[in-house]
């Protein structure tokens, strides 16, 4: 701007013929620089705002790409996931078949002799007693072994999995209640229930889950008797409503260790010296085939709960 006013009052001076400032021509000139400045100034604002602009949409740019790329990269890493999933429950369902299969053989295969055996040793318990030989005690613990045989062929084909379920909608608390008033525990367990779900109906294959209740009843039963020092022996059957119908089966039993209860749904693994380690894991099948699922809680010394949810049905569509 300095330089500016410089070359127009050198032009004013060469403009007048004695060489003396012609000060309305300088005013013209001055006013025509600042013309000049402010039409370069207005060019530089609107270049530079161009600019910021052009800047600004590039950025967006960036961030939509960055976005559309992250979000590629989430629906691949999604679809990977279900693609892994879809493949481990189609190898689950091709192991179980085949498990389903050899089961079944080895079932017949062994219930046939079993069959013969303790028909055999029925006629020589009779034929004993016939000859006053009393081997009552023996003949006994050959029929326990012969019906635990009969139980770790019931607890495969369970585990490989039954027919097909024959569902229908049931009233939850009063299908329960009636399973509980037939279930039969030592006279020192006592079986409480706390029955909440009033009105809840749930589509279940009642035989099944029946066997799913009584294995877990049965399990708390014998945590219990198999500990002697408890303060309490008491299992507690309750039911709620909400999202889901629940079903808590709670004992005073020893509990387990968190690397015991880690374990429990693993097929195979028991604690028991005589258990096929296929209880839990059945139960698990049984209530994941009515779509509902199912969580374990214990600690050591202080019992154990098992919670079962499954999904709640409408009245109409019960009715119907």
């Amino acid at each position: 701007m300095h330089k500016m006013l410089q070359r127009q009052l050198r032009q004013a001076r060469q403009a007048s013929e004695t060489g003396e400032v012609d000060i309305e021509l300088l005013i013209e000139l001055v006013d025509a620089a600042y013309v000049e400045v402010d039409r370069e100034r207005r060019y530089t604002t609107h270049a530079h705002q161009v600019m910021r602009d052009e800047q600004a949409e590039l950025l967006q740019r960036q961030m939509q790409t960055t976005e559309a790329m992250a979000h590629i990269a989430a629906e691949k890493a999604e679809a990977e996931r279900a693609r892994a999933v879809a493949e481990a429950e189609l190898l689950q369902q091709e192991r179980m078949s085949l498990l389903g299969r050899l089961t079944a053989s080895v079932a017949h295969e062994l219930r046939n002799p079993l069959s013969t055996i303790r028909n055999t040793i029925h006629a020589i318990h009779q034929a004993a007693r016939d000859k006053g030989l009393q081997i009552d005690r023996q003949m006994s613990r050959v029929q326990r072994t012969i019906d635990r045989c009969d139980g770790i062929i019931d607890d495969l084909l369970d585990y490989a999995g039954g027919p097909e379920l024959n569902l229908a909608p049931v009233a939850l608390d009063i299908w329960l209640g009636k399973i509980l008033d037939q279930q039969k525990l030592p006279p020192s367990i006592v079986l409480e229930h706390r029955l909440a779900a009033v009105g809840a109906m749930v589509t279940i294959d009642a035989e099944r889950l029946r066997c799913a209740v009584a294995n877990l009843v049965e399990n708390a039963a014998e945590a219990i008797a198999d500990t002697p020092d408890l303060a309490e022996r008491r299992i507690t059957i309750s039911t709620h409503c909400g999202a889901q119908a629940e079903i808590v089966i709670a004992d005073t039993g020893p509990g387990m260790s968190t690397d015991v209860l880690e374990r429990v749904f693993e097929p195979l693994f028991s604690t028991r010296a005589f258990g096929t380690g296929l209880g839990l894991p059945t139960v698990k099948r049984i209530i994941e085939q009515h779509r509902g699922d199912m969580a374990v809680g214990s600690v050591l010394g202080s019992g154990t709960r098992v919670q079962i949810r499954l999904p709640l049905i409408q009245a109409k569509s019960a009715a119907a």
